[in-house]
């Protein structure tokens, strides 16, 4: 693993643990953690989507992404009921369950991409010049990696959203 990988990781298993520790120990208002905790899990799930996606291509961090995505989806699953975290519009802790997501959606759009060019998926968020070549790989971006990502930001914030 990379610097870059420790790093990513340890951000945003520490960010999270120091939001729950001052939400369980009553440090800061509950209700303003509870509707604002969102943002935590909607920026990295959009960095790991598009910025460290060319990482999740390793297998070994492909795995610790995708258990840390179960751990949260238990976490979701055995919280969700739970009075004072209920919203209006369901629940604050639905974005727990857009880590899994994105890894599974993530992993799936790149067997697709390997199944039918042969190499990995390249997210384009930020590259929508179409004779760019990416720099890692080496390559120029395909019709495929901008619908692909498309497919795949619509699936993580609907999916993520509108799912129990």
């Amino acid at each position: 693993m990379k610097r870059i990988d420790w790093i990513l990781l340890f951000s945003y298993l520490g960010i999270n643990l120091i939001v729950w520790l001052i939400y369980f120990f009553d440090l800061y208002n509950k209700e303003f953690i509870s509707e604002f905790y969102f943002a935590i899990p909607f920026v990295f799930v959009f960095l790991i989507f598009d910025v460290y996606h060319k990482r999740l291509w390793n297998k070994k961090i492909l795995l610790i992404w995708g258990i840390i995505g179960i751990a949260q989806l238990i976490i979701y699953y055995s919280l969700k009921d739970l009075p004072e975290l209920q919203a209006v519009n369901g629940n604050h802790l639905v974005w727990l369950k857009a880590l899994p997501l994105t890894i599974l959606t993530s992993y799936t759009l790149n067997l697709i991409n390997q199944y039918k060019y042969g190499d990995n998926f390249i997210v384009t968020s930020m590259r929508l010049n179409p004779d760019r070549i990416d720099s890692k790989v080496g390559r120029k971006l395909r019709p495929a990696d901008y619908v692909f990502s498309l497919i795949g930001f619509m699936i993580i914030i609907f999916g993520t959203i509108f799912t129990n």
